[in-house]
């Protein structure tokens, strides 16, 4: 039974990159009935952030070098680094059972939002992450779907576009969990164009972009 995990980071009921998540939820599940579809807004449900009981486990499993997931999942020794461990754990099962993984994420100030990075730092322990030697890792293989929404962002600024550091760091941070091998970024751009008032016309440019990320998320559900 295929599973898609699928992620949303805006706050927004309206959110661009929510509306072209959905989009492929919706023909991901036409094209396989018989899979599970499995969402989590991180915005209205946000993870909580590592805390001193995660990183102390974390850095035990480095200094053992520990790759085996069975022996990290019972790394804990007290009772506060169990709780923090559970929380992760939580995260982590639901991404090794994903075939594929589709996370909604805006560009916020220059960056992601802080609840993507709060649930990737959860899941990114010491074992997922890939082997230096070999490039691999227990997710590789997997395919990652991102789609992005970026309120100012569009070749009409080539020079503001260097400051976008959201795709470079989701391509490096999804490349450390074997999960940028099959990557299909979604952008749409200049979303803000709606209603900042310098950004009117680039209106159509924003229908355009939308409308591209939209069919691009169709077309890729289907594979």
């Amino acid at each position: 039974m295929p599973t898609l995990l699928h992620l949303d980071c805006s706050p927004r009921p309206e959110s661009v990159s929510a509306q072209i998540t959905a989009e492929f939820a919706a023909a991901w599940r036409v094209a396989h009935p018989e899979g599970r579809h499995l969402y989590r807004s991180l915005a209205r449900d946000p993870v909580p952030h590592v805390d001193a009981a995660y990183v102390e486990t974390v850095s035990r499993l480095e200094a053992a070098g520990t790759r085996d997931l069975d022996e990290a999942r019972r790394a804990f020794r007290t009772l506060k680094e169990r709780r923090s461990w559970r929380v992760s754990w939580k995260l982590i099962d639901a991404l090794l059972a994903a075939d594929v993984l589709l996370i909604g994420l805006p560009l916020y100030h220059f960056s992601v939002p802080s609840v993507f990075k709060a649930w990737l730092d959860r899941v990114a322990i010491p074992p997922l992450l890939v082997d230096p030697e070999t490039g691999l890792g227990p997710l590789s293989g997997r395919r990652t779907v991102v789609a992005t929404a970026r309120g100012a962002t569009s070749d009409h600024f080539a020079d503001e576009c260097d400051d976008d550091f959201q795709e470079r760091y989701v391509r490096a941070a999804l490349r450390a969990l074997g999960l940028a091998d099959d990557l299909v970024l979604l952008h749409a751009d200049m979303t803000k164009a709606g209603h900042v008032p310098w950004l009117a016309p680039f209106q159509q440019t924003a229908r355009s972009s939308l409308e591209r990320a939209v069919e691009a998320a169709r077309t890729a559900a289907r594979r």
